[in-house]
């Protein structure tokens, strides 16, 4: 309740100045007057999520509110358009306008965005969201849209920690198990820490690891009390590995349709979206934490010895990815050196001025034009 109750100040301070943004656009009202539009918002995960209620839902009422009712999202929870792996396909085929599209499931497909899922890279999540869109314009935005959809915000998620039935202590006891990895960075983490990677959905966790599919699932806490990972877990080891840099997608031709002050007010309310998104995470992660421990789930909190150990044995990671990226004829070492820069400038700060800056200081450029 304490965390919702944040929440819910956060919202009610923002909403004082939705409509603005710094400089010329501080003082644009919304005025759009034509007829309603409606964005059909799809999501894989249930309504019941955590997330989905305490930030999507919120979110969702704050555009139709500030809109006047003039931009009315329709909801699609629980995977009832498609499923987690098809985002771009259904926003490329107008089955959805706003939906996550998730880099990781098409790994493939994408080359620097990789970065965001390295180890150890953010101190949370709210951190993460804002660097992840900073960056995005430079580096992100060609291989992205190469996907025929806009980024229309990035949802960082807490870090991952380790949900096994046997207890993993130190590194030698995760060697040779099989582990549910998300794709991507997150594979080849899991392959450099010595396990078996097993990519499958978060939404089919769950079922893969209750079947004995995978000996362990790698989540962040919340996303194991909302796919119920928890209720097949005996052991947590707490090791904040990494964070999925969860990437939503617009469907280009429903944005591209909206009158330019509507493509406005929904850029401005999206990048509100990227930090509400990131401080919910952090927070309702320490909520998930109990819930863990409640449940009976016993937490391992390896030493800082132990820590250092898997480090670094997950660090040569980095130079892998600047190495095979610079042979492309990639920026890839520039884009480690901006990350790490930007993280540091940013680790500094309060959820509190991360929000701010979100309203004040929108990343400019995620969207040609914006």
């Amino acid at each position: 309740m304490k965390i919702l109750n944040r929440l819910l100040y956060t919202l009610a301070v923002t909403t004082l100045v939705l409509p603005g943004t710094a400089g010329a656009q501080g003082t644009e009202k919304f005025t759009y007057d034509g007829p309603v539009i409606t964005v059909r918002l799809s999501h894989s995960a249930p309504a019941t999520f955590p997330t989905i209620k305490s930030t999507l839902d919120p979110w969702v009422k704050m555009v139709e509110q500030e809109s006047n009712g003039k931009i009315r999202v329709e909801k699609y929870y629980g995977g009832v358009l498609h499923s987690a792996k098809d985002g771009f396909k259904a926003a490329v085929n107008d089955i959805t306008d706003f939906t996550p599209a998730y880099t990781m499931y098409q790994a493939g497909s994408f080359q620097l965005h990789h970065v965001l899922g390295l180890p150890f890279a953010f101190p949370n999540a709210a951190v993460a969201s804002r660097v992840a869109e900073e960056l995005y314009p430079k580096y992100f935005k060609k291989e992205y849209e190469a996907m025929g959809v806009y980024l229309a915000n990035y949802s960082v998620t807490g870090a991952y920690n380790l949900f096994t039935r046997k207890p993993v202590r130190t590194l030698e006891d995760v060697k040779g198990m099989k582990i549910r990895a998300s794709g991507g960075s997150g594979t080849t983490m899991v392959k450099a820490l010595g396990a078996v990677p097993v990519s499958t959905p978060a939404t089919e966790s769950y079922a893969a690891f209750q079947r004995g599919m995978v000996d362990g699932v790698a989540f962040y806490d919340t996303g194991a009390i909302g796919y119920r990972v928890h209720e097949v877990s005996k052991y947590m080891t707490d090791l904040k590995l990494n964070n999925s840099p969860l990437a939503y997608a617009f469907n280009k031709k429903s944005f591209d349709s909206y009158p330019p002050e509507v493509k406005r007010f929904m850029y401005r309310m999206l990048r509100r979206l990227n930090q509400m998104s990131g401080n919910e995470f952090d927070r309702y992660d320490s909520l998930s934490r109990k819930t863990i421990e409640e449940s009976g789930v016993k937490v391992i909190h390896p030493s800082p010895e132990e820590l250092e150990r898997w480090k670094k044995a997950v660090e040569p990671m980095w130079e892998d990815f600047i190495r095979e990226n610079e042979a492309k004829g990639l920026p890839a070492r520039q884009l480690v050196s901006d990350l790490r820069s930007l993280t540091r400038k940013y680790s500094t700060w309060t959820p509190e001025q991360l929000m701010q800056a979100a309203i004040d200081d929108p990343v400019k450029g995620i969207i040609d034009g914006m």
